[in-house]
């Protein structure tokens, strides 16, 4: 077995850069329709990136870059859980710490796929938005006063996962644990 399994993708300077190129092509456009406004296109190309990158990047950007990994010593994590810590992941990429959980402090994990998860939207329940290309599982682990949720849908190198990634995950931490 490897000594170290790691998933998802690290945060960088990629959503910054996307926000402030979304700001100037929208100060852009609105600069070719109206030139004769051209404060009127600044702030609204400044609009544009502020909103694209505190509202609407952090609203996905768990879904995007949640580096995580388990070595001989722990699992290793970024905490993307308030609006505030994702936000500063974008403004500030290199400045992110990783949050270490020894084996010791996990009380239980489990591997959950979006057919085990109720979707409690709708009275007849049923599953959680399944990607029809594949399943997408994500590894929950409890602690004594938090729990975490981390997504397992690609490795590291940028290769989705497959069961067999998912029985070494089980197999490694089952093995550390005891």
């Amino acid at each position: 077995m490897e000594n170290e399994l790691s998933f998802e993708r690290k945060i960088s300077f990629e959503p910054l850069l996307i926000s402030i190129f979304f700001g100037v092509v929208i100060a852009t456009i609105f600069y070719s329709i109206f030139p004769k406004y051209p404060l009127i296109s600044l702030i609204l190309g400044i609009l544009a990136f502020v909103s694209e990158s505190t509202v609407i990047y952090p609203k996905y950007l768990s879904k995007s870059y949640g580096y995580w990994k388990i070595d001989d010593q722990g699992v290793y994590y970024y905490d993307y859980s308030t609006w505030e810590k994702r936000v500063l992941a974008i403004f500030l990429p290199k400045r992110e710490k990783v949050i270490k959980m020894p084996f010791a402090d996990i009380k239980n994990f489990s591997i959950v796929d979006g057919k085990s998860i109720m979707n409690t939207q709708y009275p007849l329940g049923g599953s959680l938005g399944v990607p029809l290309t594949r399943r997408i599982n994500c590894l929950v682990i409890r602690t004594g006063h938090r729990q975490v949720r981390l997504n397992c849908a690609w490795k590291s190198s940028g290769i989705p996962t497959t069961a067999d990634d998912i029985k070494k995950i089980v197999e490694f931490i089952d093995s550390k644990m005891k």
